[in-house]
């Protein structure tokens, strides 16, 4: 997985802020943790509609997207994260649940984990990740948070994901919630540093960060299948895809984040505290005997819509089975395609050391493509098919092909170009 932040900062971005100029609705079809749908709500008037399968993705892309206005977070803060700090001081259960973690071994992690569990669902984070991913004091203040989040529309979105912020930066795991560390001696450190991060304080942080953020016009964040919201999309709409590239279901990795965006799992077990499989969103691009048949699927009802695509993939063949030249080869028929490579650093989640240490990050060009259908008369495209690949799949040199392209995006209008 990789992060589009760092994109943002240069291709990527520029070539977003130039489409967005000639579209009236921004469309981030995999959303993700929402950092490309904020991008375009704070820097241009467009309303960003941002769609994932998960409940997760949707809180953190509609905490800004979803608002036209900043708040007063000195309001929430005290309101909200400062009263459940001043009811610690006399909770009983919250004393009960200290481990001592300075001197964090393995009796103490099971010995916490057993005190969790004896939670119900009222305090569904402590009894079902407490001596986990969380410490159990940690855990029993993300329930305090939960219970007690604001009844005011715009703060109720804005903590919710702060909250789920600060279970990602405390959980004690590698990078994702697929399982957390175990106490092996090798691990144990990175349990006792996850465990010792203060939770209130992580929380408050964002609810700051996050208040002094909202975009220019209101959109919305959706749970739903990026085909089915595809079919209902219009000329006009600039689509982004940044589809998965993973084998493995991105909801194995993200259950916990999942579970808390959701209220609880009804149950949850083994290693990784995960809820049974049925429950959990799967997705025709994280299986390598679909995942084709999805992209052109994808690529097909998007082109009946008349919209542009904007699409970031590796430059490589991902465990999914597809790669940026499979995405070239099956639009350049119905679509003039132009190809830029950008450096970028993706997460194998967890990978090997072999693929760069603890979470196996590994540096890798991507490629991001701008499809404009061929039957779209607002532009006149320079021929031959400028793509970097050719049709047996073979690899060409790029020189300036996207750059020419929006060139002519961004110095005439609809009327001249036509």
């Amino acid at each position: 997985m990789g992060s589009k932040s760092v994109l943002l900062r240069g291709e990527l971005g520029t070539l977003l802020l130039q489409e967005a100029q000639n579209s009236t609705r921004f469309i981030d079809l995999f959303s993700g943790s929402g950092s490309v749908g904020h991008y375009i709500a704070e820097n241009t008037a467009l309303p960003v509609v941002s769609v994932d399968l998960q409940h997760y993705s949707s809180v953190l892309a509609g905490c800004i997207t979803e608002r036209d206005a900043k708040l007063s977070q000195s309001d929430v803060v005290t309101s909200w994260t400062g009263a459940v700090h001043r009811s610690l001081i006399d909770d009983p259960l919250y004393e009960q649940l200290q481990e001592p973690i300075a001197r964090l071994g393995k009796a103490t992690v099971m010995r916490a984990r057993k005190k969790s569990s004896r939670f119900t669902e009222e305090h569904f984070i402590t009894r079902d990740y407490g001596g986990h991913y969380f410490s159990p004091q940690q855990a029993y203040i993300l329930d305090l948070l939960y219970s007690s989040l604001p009844s005011v529309a715009d703060q109720r979105k804005i903590g919710l994901a702060a909250i789920l912020h600060a279970a990602s930066v405390c959980a004690a795991a590698p990078g994702h919630t697929a399982q957390p560390f175990q106490p092996t001696k090798k691990l144990l450190p990175y349990i006792k540093n996850s465990w010792t991060r203060d939770v209130i304080a992580i929380c408050q942080k964002q609810v700051e960060t996050l208040a002094n953020r909202h975009a220019t016009k209101i959109g919305k964040a959706i749970v739903a299948d990026a085909i089915s919201v595809a079919e209902s999309l219009e000329p006009g709409d600039l689509v982004f895809c940044d589809p998965p590239y993973s084998a493995v279901q991105y909801s194995r990795f993200y259950h916990v984040l999942e579970g808390i965006a959701l209220g609880g799992w009804p149950e949850v077990s083994g290693a990784g505290r995960a809820p049974a499989r049925v429950l959990r969103e799967t997705s025709d691009f994280s299986m390598k005997s679909q995942a084709t048949e999805a992209m052109t699927e994808l690529l097909e009802t998007l082109r009946t819509s008349s919209c542009r695509v904007i699409i970031t993939f590796p430059d490589a063949d991902a465990s999914n089975g597809l790669s940026a030249r499979d995405i070239i080869h099956i639009a350049q028929e119905k679509w003039h395609v132009y190809d830029k490579y950008v450096d970028s650093v993706h997460s194998t989640l967890g990978g090997s050391s072999s693929a760069g240490g603890r979470g196996g990050r590994r540096a890798l060009q991507e490629v991001v493509l701008l499809l404009i259908p061929k039957d779209d008369a607002s532009l006149c495209v320079p021929e031959p098919q400028p793509s970097n690949y050719t049709e047996d799949g073979s690899s060409l040199a790029s020189d300036g092909l996207l750059t020419e392209a929006l060139d002519l995006v961004s110095t005439a209008t609809s009327a001249e170009l036509s």
